[in-house]
């Protein structure tokens, strides 16, 4: 992609809010991508030295071959500017000491995160342009923290997206007695610089970074088959991202806020999983074994952060060039993958496919459906097993009910007039090259290709545990999964039938385009879902499916005469809770995007309750499903 960094768009600058950068067209200074992997400053008795200078300089998301950005950054003593931050590492005890220094014209540098920690409160502080500032903290608790800056007034976290994105970086603090950890640090930054007619900024236009880069030009991460590999991450920018590690489960170690990191010492807290809601500002550390060779990614389940970004040239000069219809109808049909994704390699030798002949074959028909028209896909999923054909009147996939350890192969049928792929969302996948990315999945001698028109592609793998899943289109996510690509996938024990009286499917999605506008969320592929009817006495199990493009934290809730009912957790993301876990309380659970939740709730006496879905706790309500005990 070419960015245009003109003398036009610098202009423009002046007019949208952010302190604009000095008169000079270029920032002959480059911000350099960090990785985190060297920590900054000079060590001496227990006591950390560094140095930080914020100034302008042209950031490169893109890689350097291609044109930058201005851009606000820190830089160390006489090291470069880096995006993020110079890396703060240093054992549990140390004292840290700051000097920092705000070369950035006509601003007040408000620094965040320099406290002791672990810190309940942060306490800002503000340096005037020119003028240096000397800070102490006592690196008290181990963990994952973060530092960042502002030079807008009064910014909070959550607003996080100007010229100072990029201020920011990591503090991480290690046992002093334990061997060095072998991990890798990741931050978040999200840059947002086009508004809308009414002054706000528009978010259909981010730029998300991992490390300050976009992919594809984040780092690819190889691993040796059998690794532990262990990550910490930290969001710096001003939205939540449900992160989704394809292919793999993993172990959540700590969750904090930038300034407080709470470590599950007990292993029954530790949430095994493979989506994680990172909110605006927050920490998380995680462990996974790459026991499983090929290419896998980890990205953001929302589409709108995973796709190519618009020419910065256009976000530079703060113009919303094109119509949300514009975007969604003409850009997003075309755009490739981008911004919130690592490309992760595991081993060398390809996996071995599954052995034939396979004893459960299904075919799934991707197909238009009769009122797809331009700038309103719709689309649908077709299963056909045996004689039996499935398919859901609403915009959602028929679910896909498969027997634990019982190989299956698909051969995916492509109908539309347009390229497609499906990704099998949860599955621990035996060989890489089904995965559904396409162009990418399998391994270097043997990718997956593009599922072309008229075009079948044969998928096998054998589910490894039952659960609650799900399939969907991963090629051009938002269009696709706007036109009904998306469906539940239900793993079934071994000698269990899947009983749809007893055992609920709620799976959110997001409907076509509608004035400039998208609708409300979708349940079960419909607005108004129909009543369910349960027996007074009898488990009911809900399989709860967030599969939005752009909903990562609706709040969904059983009620009985507007309050919750009690339920019982059983499975997030398709992983069994240990049984301490599973303990009654409020049916009240918020559903991030690409994440599953399973419930158990016993209705005790004969009356009328509801499912509600809502935008946020206490949010106008989205859904409404009518549920009668009888």
């Amino acid at each position: 992609m070419v960015w245009k960094l003109t003398a036009t768009a610098l202009l423009a600058l002046s007019a949208i809010g952010d302190p604009a950068p000095a008169s000079r067209v270029n920032y002959p200074e480059v911000i350099v991508s960090n990785e985190n992997t060297s920590p900054s400053g000079l060590m001496s008795r227990q006591v950390l030295q560094l140095s930080l200078d914020a100034r302008w300089g042209t950031w490169y998301p893109d890689g350097p071959r291609n044109d930058g950005v201005p851009m606000q950054a820190f830089a160390s003593a006489e090291g470069p500017l880096l995006a993020p931050g110079p890396l703060i590492r240093v054992p549990v005890g140390t004292e840290v000491v700051v000097r920092l220094h705000n070369s950035i014209p006509k601003t007040v540098l408000t620094m965040h995160g320099m406290v002791d920690r672990p810190s309940g409160q942060d306490r800002p502080l503000d340096v005037p342009f020119g003028s240096t500032r000397i800070v102490r903290f006592r690196a008290g608790s181990v963990g994952t923290y973060a530092y960042w800056g502002a030079t807008r007034a009064h910014e909070p976290i959550t607003d996080h997206l100007g010229w100072d994105s990029q201020l920011g970086g990591a503090i991480v603090v290690d046992p002093r007695t334990a061997r060095a950890l072998q991990d890798r640090i990741f931050v978040i930054t999200t840059w947002l610089n086009v508004f809308d007619s009414g002054g706000a900024r528009d978010p259909w236009y981010a730029l998300d970074t991992i490390n300050g880069r976009a992919w594809p030009y984040t780092e690819r991460l190889s691993y040796r088959q059998g690794a532990e590999v262990r990550w910490r991450w930290i969001n710096l920018g001003a939205v939540a991202h449900p992160m989704h590690l394809h292919g793999f489960y993993f172990r959540v170690d700590s969750r904090g806020n930038g300034s407080q990191d709470h470590i599950y010492s007990d292993a029954a807290d530790r949430d095994v999983e493979n989506t994680e809601l990172v909110r605006s500002g927050a920490t998380f550390t995680m462990t996974w074994l790459a026991d499983r060779t090929g290419h896998w990614l980890f990205h953001c389940h929302i589409p709108g952060h995973t796709i190519a970004h618009l020419p910065v040239a256009d976000m530079i000069a703060g113009r919303r060039v094109i119509t949300l219809a514009q975007y969604l109808n003409d850009y997003v049909p075309h755009a490739n993958m981008g911004n919130l994704v690592l490309g992760i390699s595991v081993g060398s030798a390809p996996a071995q496919p599954p052995q034939s002949p396979v004893p459960h074959h299904l075919r799934l028909l991707v197909e238009p459906r009769p009122e797809n028209a331009p700038g309103a896909p719709a689309f649908r999923y077709v299963i056909e097993d045996g004689s039996r054909q499935l398919a859901e009147d609403g915009y959602v996939g028929p679910p896909m009910i498969l027997t634990q350890g019982v190989p299956v192969a698909i051969d995916v049928v492509n109908q539309l007039a347009e390229s497609t792929s499906v990704h099998w969302h949860g599955m621990e996948l035996g060989d890489s090259y089904y995965d559904g990315v396409a162009g990418f999945s399998g391994t270097e001698a043997h990718i997956a290709p593009m599922i072309a028109p008229g075009e079948t592609f044969e998928v096998q793998f054998t589910p490894k545990r039952a659960g609650t899943f799900a399939y969907h289109t991963h090629t051009h996510d938002q269009w696709q999964f706007r036109g009904g690509l998306a469906g539940p996938l239900i793993v079934m024990p071994r000698g269990s039938q899947f009983n749809p009286q007893t055992d609920h499917i709620v799976m959110l999605t997001t409907p076509r385009l509608a004035k400039d506008t998208l609708t409300s969320d979708l349940v079960n592929g419909v607005s108004a879902p129909p009543p369910l009817i349960l027996h007074a006495g009898v488990p009911q199990r809900f399989r709860l499916i967030n599969l939005t493009i752009s909903n990562a934290l609706p709040v969904v809730s059983v009620e009985s005469s507007a309050k919750p009912v009690q339920w019982r957790p059983l499975a997030i993301d398709g992983a069994d809770l240990p049984m301490v876990r599973k303990r009654l309380q409020p049916a009240v659970q918020i559903l991030t995007i690409g994440q599953t939740r399973d419930f158990e709730f016993v209705p005790d006496s004969a009356g009328e309750l509801a499912l509600i879905v809502q935008t946020r706790t206490n949010g106008p309500v989205v859904v409404r499903m009518p549920m009668r005990v009888i």
